[in-house]
């Protein structure tokens, strides 16, 4: 049975900024900041002060790694149109919008990962 790699972004909550984890503690959390533009590489931060994201396990078609908040997009196969979901993990599954992600990898092709909702949560209220 093939295991699914366990990984972690993390958003720092005050600036809503979503960076890499190297390391996780009992307490804290270091960050990979080297593409900032910040003074340091790493970082370390509180756990009150980040909000973990969880890899789904699942990548892009440009092999980029799909991680909860992030926003997805795709077009669906039978009836061509573009959908954008948000990710999360609800009820023991990861979920693109309402459809689980496998389910919504079935039905759309050229899946992408276009942005996150916390650095860019207009994306998803343009179709509500």
């Amino acid at each position: 049975m093939l295991m699914r790699e366990i990984k972690f972004k993390a958003r720092i909550i005050e600036t809503n900024e979503v960076f890499p984890v190297l390391t996780i503690w009992s307490d804290s959390v270091c960050l990979d900041m080297t593409d900032s533009n910040r003074e340091w590489d790493t970082q370390v931060f509180s756990k009150e002060d980040i909000e973990l994201l969880q890899y789904t396990g699942l990548k892009d078609k440009n092999g980029k790694e799909i991680y909860e908040g992030d926003i997805v997009a795709g077009v669906n196969r039978l009836h061509e149109c573009k959908v954008e979901q948000n990710v999360q993990y609800l009820n023991g599954c990861f979920m693109f919008g309402n459809w689980n992600a496998h389910e919504f990898f079935n039905k759309h092709q050229f899946i992408e990962v276009i942005s996150n909702i916390y650095e860019n949560p207009e994306l998803l209220e343009v179709q509500k």
